[in-house]
This record gives C-alpha cells, structure tokens and sequence, in this order.
C-alpha cells in the first residue's frame, strides 16, 4: 500500500537525480562555451594564414610584374 513515507522517499530520489542532471547541464554549457573559444581561436588561425598566403602571393606577384619591367 502507498504511503507517505514511500512518496518522501520516491521524492527525495527524483530531487537527487534532478540535481545530479543540473550539474551535468553547468558541466555541458562550460564544456561548450570552452569548445566555442577553441572554434573561435582556430578561425582566427585559418584567417591569419590566409591573410600570409594572400600577402606572399602578392609579394610573388609585385616579384613578377618588376622583374616584367626590369
């Protein structure tokens, strides 16, 4: 038969699982928020080395055209 005792019982388990997946859930967004820093670090990267590639291509190119006129 059910009874107080078992429904405070059945309560306190769900309460404990429900702040077991919290602090799961402040894990996660830390995690992801960590993880959108790394994205943003390694775009800056790959921008940075195409911003190299296109001056050395430039550089080759001015190289090119003044060794054309010389």
């Amino acid at each position: 038969m059910l009874n107080e005792e078992m429904i405070n019982e059945r309560k306190n388990s769900l309460l404990n699982d429900l702040n077991t997946i919290q602090s799961k859930m402040v894990e996660l967004e830390k995690k992801k928020l960590e993880t959108i820093a790394l994205s943003n670090a390694l775009t800056g990267a790959v921008q940075q080395c195409d911003d190299f590639l296109n001056k050395i291509n430039n550089d080759e190119t001015e190289d090119l055209v003044s060794s054309d006129v010389g």
